[in-house]
């Protein structure tokens, strides 16, 4: 138990040694330019670059390969990968071999960043923003919004309301490490049609669904209403035709009656009206009139009958011819 403690404790000694060492990074590809911090643009000073305790650049020295270095005498590093990662120490002499300077950077070469995609998904109240940074890992997240610094968002997810949801607002995120940074594109989340907050009623959206039901009920009042009316005005109908068959039934009734009482109130003013003819034969009756019976036929007379008696004329007596 001891001894594994013994190691954990180195272990975590080293990692922080290595934490500790690294006072310069840069990422697998780029260039890197080790200052040493004085102006040396004479060849008067000897000039030494090492790395990991190997020399890899002196003035005295003729050594291959040989690193660029600039005017002033810095290292210049090109196409870093990952072995060129350790301690760079140079020494400055002057002519009379007096040590002029010994400093050691720490440089720490690392992968860079990939450049991130930034996705949205809507929910029923809030809009989350997700970073996706690949394989890169120990990165930093910051988020901005309409290039303005999102202060305390740090993680790769953000989530805001609908409320602070504004259809011109355009969202960045940033990734970085000690040695590279990138930035994914603008994104503007929009929720109008997005599938994961769209509600869903019979595998149908909610929205249509409502429209259908609202055009279907609508359509079923309407023809509610055209029965309603139709069986009114049939109602109606038949209600008009009973009440016409029935005044026809009545009618042989009431005529009569309502012929004498205009015959009644007409005819007098008619007879007053109109003189009475004077020389008016049976033949001129009227229809009004009764009928003239009609004289029976002589019956034939009995031999024993006794004489019919004839009327006395007043007047002269004529000759029968």
């Amino acid at each position: 138990m001891s001894v594994v403690m013994l190691i954990s404790l180195i272990l975590l000694a080293l990692g922080f040694a290595g934490a500790e060492e690294c006072t310069m990074y840069a990422a697998v590809g780029k260039n890197k330019v080790i200052d040493h911090g004085l102006e040396l643009l004479g060849q008067s000073f000897h000039l030494r670059w090492s790395h990991d305790h190997k020399i890899v650049y002196d003035t005295r020295k003729n050594t291959k390969p040989i690193p660029q270095t600039t005017p002033n005498g810095s290292l210049l590093l090109t196409n870093l990968q990952l072995n060129n990662t350790g301690p760079y120490q140079v020494t400055i002499y002057d002519n009379a071999g007096k040590l002029v300077l010994d400093k050691t950077t720490h440089l720490c070469v690392l992968l860079p960043v990939s450049k991130p995609r930034l996705t949205h998904t809507c929910t029923d109240a809030s809009v989350s923003l997700r970073c996706d940074v690949g394989n890169s890992v120990d990165v930093n997240v910051v988020w901005s919004r309409n290039r303005q610094t999102l202060t305390g968002s740090t993680d790769k997810t953000l989530t805001i309301t609908k409320a602070m949801l504004k259809s011109v607002d355009l969202y960045v995120c940033t990734v970085s490490n000690k040695a590279s940074e990138e930035k994914s594109d603008d994104v503007n989340p929009e929720c109008a049609e997005d599938s994961s907050s769209t509600v869903l009623l019979f595998g149908m959206k909610l929205w249509l669904m409502v429209a259908i039901l609202a055009g279907g009920g609508s359509l079923l009042l309407i023809l509610f209403i055209i029965t309603l009316v139709c069986v009114c005005q049939s109602r109606r109908r038949r209600a008009s035709r009973i009440k016409e068959e029935e005044e026809m039934r009545l009618a042989p009734l009431t005529q009569p009656t309502r012929q004498a009482s205009l015959h009644h109130h007409h005819h007098p003013h008619k007879s007053q009206s109109r003189t009475r003819p004077k020389n008016r034969t049976p033949s001129q009756a009227t229809q009004n009139s009764r009928p003239v019976p009609r004289p029976r036929s002589p019956q034939p007379k009995p031999d024993d009958a006794p004489p019919i008696p004839i009327p006395r004329r007043t007047g002269p007596w004529n000759h029968r011819s």
